[in-house]
Parts: structure tokens; sequence; C-alpha cells
């Protein structure tokens, strides 16, 4: 009998998620070493007051866009993300497309205290490449997610990298989704597999 497609693309996340690779400073490292040094760095972050820099193109300019709204509201972290079309046309206008995020965090003034997290499934998008390389030569931290091939340029140029080694977008976009929010929650101390009442963050019946 043949597989069902849904039963396909479930085990296919799996196996991702599963041979995910973990860098520092391009060095390949374990998970656990990992994800503990980034807990502390976010931790870090929040108790510092400090800043969160999200950005992407396309599918993961929306990813940044959630992630910003969510570390902001949720995880108590001010967090950015280029989202204003009027803010991004003008800088693009200005400066140039590939140009226009970098501009955006000279205005913004980050600084050595503040993260900046890249999301391409390729890796090796040329505005986020050119954000990584600014970052690098300014001393300011980054966290970039990628995929496809491993020899995309955002894990040599960031401190921190998730590496998804699977083929197609889809397949990549949904774990760093998962990544994304497996980081975000961590630092909330949201524990799914331990909890027996639902998570509500409405005002009114707020349940962390």
């Amino acid at each position: 009998m043949k597989t069902p497609y849904y039963i396909n693309f479930i085990n296919s996340i799996n196996e991702g998620l599963n041979k995910s690779q973990f860098f520092k400073m391009n060095s390949q490292v374990n998970g656990e070493y990992f994800f503990e040094e980034i807990n502390e760095l976010i931790t870090g972050i929040r108790e510092n007051r400090n800043k969160i820099y999200f950005f992407g193109n396309g599918a993961s300019a929306a990813f940044a866009n959630h992630m910003a709204l969510d570390f902001s509201k949720n995880g108590k972290i001010l967090s950015r993300s280029l989202s204003d079309s009027a803010f991004l046309t003008a800088l693009s206008n200005d400066y140039s497309f590939e140009e226009a995020m970098v501009e955006y965090l000279k205005i913004e003034g980050v600084s050595e205290n503040d993260l900046v997290i890249t999301i391409s499934s390729s890796g090796n998008s040329q505005n986020v490449l050119n954000v990584l390389e600014f970052c690098k030569n300014n001393n300011i931290s980054t966290f970039s997610f990628s995929g496809l091939k491993e020899t995309n340029k955002s894990i040599s140029l960031s401190k921190y990298a998730v590496y998804v080694p699977m083929k197609t977008y889809g397949m990549v976009e949904c774990i760093h989704q998962v990544f994304l929010h497996s980081i975000l929650d961590e630092s909330m101390q949201i524990f799914e597999w331990n909890r027996s009442g639902f998570q509500n963050m409405s005002s009114k019946e707020f349940n962390l």
C-alpha cells in the first residue's frame, strides 16, 4: 500500500529536525550545548532589556514578523523586524534592496548587547548576508537559520547557526519555525509535555 503524502511529509519533518546541525563560530557543536547557550543568551537579553532584530525574505519575512511579535508580547523582549512597507521601500529606493536591512539596523541604533537573527532557507540571500557581515564587523551577535546546501554563507558569517539539511523550501521553513518556537518557549519556561491546563494569552484569562 502506498504511504499517504501527509505521512511522508510528517516523517520528513521529523527527519529534518533530527538531522539539523548546530554551529558556533562556524564549528559544529552538539544540540544540548548549543541550546543551553542560546537559552542563556536570550535570558540575558531579557534581563538587561536589550533587543532582538529578526530579518528574512518572503515567507521568512513573515516568520520574522511573527517571532518579533511573540518575543515582544509573550517573551517580554523588545523585538523588531523590517515589516513596515513604507520603511522597506524607502530604504530600498534610497540605498538598495540589498542594503535596506543594514540601513534599518543603523537607524535603530543596534548595539553590541543586542541580537540579530536572520532566517533564510537558502542562507545565501544577499540582503541577509549583508546584515551578517555588518554585524560581524561591528561585534554584534548574530544567529542564522538556514537550509538546503551546507555550503551556504550564513553559517560561516554568524556567531550561532542552525542548519536544516533538507532539499525543499517548505520543509526548511517548517523546521525553522519549530526551532524558533522551541527557543522562545524554553526561555519562557513553557512545557507542553508537563501541563494539564491550556495556555491563554488573553489579558482577561491569562495563563502562561
